[in-house]
């Protein structure tokens, strides 16, 4: 229960923090991700699991570097701190779910309200729905 407040609510400041200033809270970073790792040392949940999340979450930030920033580092950031509150099936089906979400709106953004392909979208609220889809389902 512990863990999945405290996804909640670092996804929630992070998704405020990507809305209203395009940005992630690096400090909201350092301390959910420290807590995360000793929330995982108790539960016994550090295991190699979190090899793909981890790696998916490096490739993100990877690709922030090689994108020039197009892909944004916070959001491997965001990742990376999920990847470790959350399982790894879970942090895999967030993650689809995420960017299935906001693929459909940059679809939206771009046929409906005639957006070019250049406009910004924020990833991280996507990645808050996708969980609180789940909390709700699972």
């Amino acid at each position: 229960m512990l863990n999945e407040v405290c996804a909640l609510v670092f996804l929630s400041v992070n998704s405020w923090f990507d809305v209203k200033k395009r940005e992630i809270s690096l400090a909201a970073v350092g301390i959910f991700g420290v807590l995360g790792l000793l929330l995982a040392l108790y539960n016994g949940a550090l295991s190699w699991n979190l090899l793909v999340p981890m790696g998916i979450s490096a490739g993100v930030i990877g690709l922030s570097n090689v994108t020039g920033g197009a892909v944004g580092m916070g959001d491997g950031l965001v990742l990376m701190v999920l990847a470790i509150m959350l399982s790894g099936g879970e942090f895999l089906a967030v993650l689809f779910m995420g960017l299935l979400g906001s693929g459909v709106c940059s679809l939206i953004m771009l046929l409906v309200f005639r957006k070019g392909k250049k406009y910004e979208i924020p990833f991280v609220p996507f990645i808050l729905l996708s969980y609180v889809g789940g909390l709700i389902l699972w």
